[in-house]
């Protein structure tokens, strides 16, 4: 059924949406785990560096593994290292809106390739039952 391979193609664009969102995190994880690590502990060095300062307050790190250890097709992001530049992470969420915006756009052309034949089929039957209704009215 077409409507089928619309969803399919729709729901395999989305959980590679949501493997790369799910990386992306666990990268800023990385990126905020390295950053409190760099800081400097204290200026003064008779009171003891803070018990917070090492607890992260995310409820991202906290996330269950996925559900879908084998994703149906070839989309998984390849390792990356471990730090990215605010840039590099931009440029990383920059191509996630782009694959969105790319599948969206692709659904509105199936959709197109779905409605507008069914649309035109219903014009046509329409008419013809139009002009049947007009000779009855004639007969």
């Amino acid at each position: 059924m077409k409507l089928d391979g619309v969803y399919y193609s729709l729901n395999d664009s989305i959980i590679w949406l949501t493997n790369c969102m799910e990386e992306m995190r666990q990268d800023i994880a990385r990126i905020q785990r390295a950053n409190d690590m760099s800081r400097s502990i204290s200026i003064d060095r008779h009171r003891q560096a803070s018990v917070d300062s090492r607890l992260h307050a995310s409820i991202d790190n906290r996330l269950p593994a996925s559900v879908d250890d084998n994703p149906p097709h070839s989309h998984t992001m390849k390792s990356q290292p471990d730090f990215h530049t605010m840039g590099e992470i931009d440029q990383l969420v920059e191509g996630i809106y782009r694959a969105l915006e790319t599948t969206e756009e692709r659904l509105d052309m199936r959709c197109d390739d779905i409605y507008f034949p069914m649309d035109l089929s219903i014009s046509a039957l329409t008419s013809k039952i139009e002009a049947i209704q007009r000779e009855l009215v004639d007969i």
